[in-house]
């Protein structure tokens, strides 16, 4: 019976993996006899143990002979690693009964000298120099006792490693015999498949000349869409240079408009102080008007301002300590003495973008000062950790807002109906929040009950 391709392939690959399996399992045999690594181990571990033991002997007399706690860092510092070390060699030596017994000794030895150290630093009287001589050469009895159980314990490892070294140089020999006979027999199979293979593909080559005009069809459809594609990624950059140039323009506007606004609050001023003005209430009533949209207009350009910093800014992640920020920010919004701002205890540490979740804090905060009608205000800041995000809250018992206006308000030039105690809100401030808050991947809203106050909820990533 004449056996097609597949047939044979299958074979093939059979007769290759059942020599691999056979090749496997003589050298899983002959090396899992071999501990020689096992014994590098044991030789690690009692070398750790032992610069452990230096290291917390040097700071404890460096402790007793100068009373300087700084000497005692090294002790420390290795005294968390004996008892893991200890543990570990115990377990390295449990296939050698009398390496099993010195490990206990050891482990006796160590817990003696550990207490006798504790000892001398709780003794009040350790400052005097007889005493500290007497410590010393208890301490030197000791660890000469312990340095002599290592010795002997590395001594009978480096028996047990030679002799084990000459039998893995045996077990090599062996291994190298058997995995040579398997690489012959394995080339063989492999010549005989790629023969098979080598037939097989030359009866499929004419396939794939048919193949090509199939392939050139799909290559000049791929071409198109490359040409669509790049197409569409200059229009972004056009796009992308358009919105540059309205930012730029946007502040350069806002920025001329400001110093002659500032020219004309400050004679508005001056002449709302005017006794002839003052005198004449129609006219002052007029000034007064004008004072006030001047002040408007001038809150608008300064939030024109920040929202054209905002979206060309490119601002650096850095360290982050909220509380502090947020105490900070509520320090420098004057608030009346009538409004207490308080801050949770425990508010995160985390790395992100600071001038961005400080304008957020800044424009709520003020928010809850501008907005807070009672003769007692209070302002709570606070968060709650999601895992994904931490929500942020800024909690006061002003006015609160209407529950047609929880979404208007944090759209651009969007103002509620509440009336301001202080400035004059321009409708940019909680679109601003809403706008950095999207940036990060989380969302903002408002929890409010009208006449008992607001809690604003903004998620920041982690």
């Amino acid at each position: 019976m004449v056996l097609n391709f597949k047939n044979r392939l299958y074979i093939g690959f059979a007769l290759a993996i059942l020599l691999s399996a056979i090749s496997g399992i003589v050298s899983y045999t002959i090396f899992s006899k071999q501990t020689s690594e096992r014994v590098w181990l044991r030789r690690d571990s009692s070398k750790n143990l032992q610069e452990h033991l230096i290291d917390m002997e040097t700071g404890h007399r460096g402790f007793l002979f100068t009373q300087q706690i700084q000497f005692l860092e090294p002790y420390t510092n290795a005294v968390r690693y004996i008892g893991p070390e200890m543990a570990s060699l115990k377990t390295l030596l449990n296939d050698d009964s009398l390496q099993e017994k010195r490990a206990v000794m050891l482990e006796q030895q160590v817990h003696g000298l550990l207490g006798f150290w504790q000892g001398t630093m709780a003794n009040p009287d350790v400052s005097n120099q007889d005493i500290i001589v007497e410590y010393t050469q208890n301490e030197k009895k000791r660890v000469d006792a312990i340095r002599g159980n290592i010795f002997d314990l590395q001594k009978q490892e480096n028996r047990l490693l030679n002799r084990r070294r000459e039998e893995y140089d045996t077990l090599i020999h062996r291994a190298t015999i058997a995995t040579t006979i398997d690489s012959i027999l394995g080339e063989v199979i492999i010549i005989i498949l790629i023969y098979f293979i080598f037939s097989e593909f030359r009866k499929r080559r004419r396939l794939e000349e048919q193949l090509k005009g199939s392939i050139g069809k799909l290559e000049d459809q791929r071409t198109v869409l490359q040409s669509s594609e790049n197409n569409l990624t200059v229009a972004l950059h056009d796009v992308e240079d358009i919105n540059k140039q309205l930012e730029k323009f946007v502040y350069t506007i806002a920025h001329d408009i400001k110093s002659p606004l500032a020219g004309i609050s400050g004679v508005l001023s001056l002449l709302e102080k005017d006794k002839v003005i003052v005198a004449n209430p129609q006219l002052f009533e007029f000034i007064d008007r004008s004072s006030t949209a001047a002040l408007y207009l001038g809150e608008m350009v300064s939030s024109l301002l920040e929202y054209s910093r905002l979206s060309a800014s490119q601002q650096t992640i850095e360290l982050v300590n909220t509380k502090e920020l947020v105490q900070q920010i509520a320090v420098l919004m004057f608030p009346p003495a009538c409004i207490k701002i308080t801050v949770a205890d425990q508010m995160p540490v985390f790395k992100t973008k600071k001038i961005k979740i400080e304008q957020v804090f800044q424009n709520l905060i003020s928010n809850a000062i501008k907005y807070n009608d009672k003769p007692e205000g209070h302002i709570a800041i606070g968060y709650d950790d999601r895992g994904e995000f931490y929500e942020f809250f800024v909690q006061d018992n002003g006015q609160g807002i209407p529950e047609k206006n929880k979404y208007d308000i944090f759209q651009l030039f969007k103002t509620g109906n509440n009336k301001a105690t202080r400035e004059t809100s321009t409708g940019f401030g909680l679109n601003i929040v809403k706008l950095i808050v999207e940036e990060q991947g989380g969302k903002v809203w408002v929890e409010s009950i009208p006449g008992q106050g607001s809690k604003f909820i903004f998620q920041w990533r982690t």
